[in-house]
Order: C-alpha cells, then structure tokens, then sequence
C-alpha cells in the first residue's frame, strides 16, 4: 500500500528505534501508536533525500523548516485525508501501530 513502505519503516526505526536511548525507546508511550507526525516528518526527509539525488548526483541539501515546511504540510495533509478516507476500515490505525510493533 501507499504508506507501507520499506523505506517509511526504515527511517522511522534508524531516527528514533536504533539504540536504547533513541526517543521511540526511552519515550515508547509517545510513540505507541506511531504518531502522523512522525510519519509526515519521515515522508518529508525521505523527499529531500530524494532532492538530493534530482540530478543523478548527489547534492546536499538543508533539511530546514523554511525549505521543506510546505512539502511536510502536503504529507501531514494527505496522511490526515487517507485517515479520514479509510475510517471504516481502520487502515490508516492499523499502519501506525504496525510502524510502532516493528520499530520495537
């Protein structure tokens, strides 16, 4: 599906599940199920990551609130939009508390 990803559940858990004193560890309760913004955060680096990389070689590039503010809000309003779309099913529930359970 959409937001089920390899690479969703990868940056999660090298961001905030590696080490026992990684947030996602020593703040499980915070992250239990995995909150949409996180996962709107995730979906915006993965994007600069990919921004990077526009041109066939690597360029860095600032990961800043003033560069990518606009393309997290896009990913926090279409996870919200794919929550509401997929209510009766509890699909959108359903993936943040997997993203959590595999993280651990």
């Amino acid at each position: 599906g959409i937001y089920k990803t390899e690479l969703l559940q990868d940056g999660i858990n090298v961001m905030w599940f590696a080490n026992r004193s990684d947030e996602g560890i020593v703040y499980n309760k915070f992250f239990n199920p995995m909150p949409i913004k996180v996962i709107a955060l995730t979906l915006t680096a993965i994007e600069c990551c990919i921004d990077e990389w526009m041109q066939g070689v690597k360029e860095d590039i600032k990961f800043t609130a003033i560069a990518y503010a606009s393309v997290y809000n896009n990913h926090l309003n279409s996870l919200q939009r794919f929550d509401e779309r997929t209510a009766p099913y509890k699909l959108f529930e359903r993936i943040c508390d997997n993203l959590h359970d595999v993280a651990r």
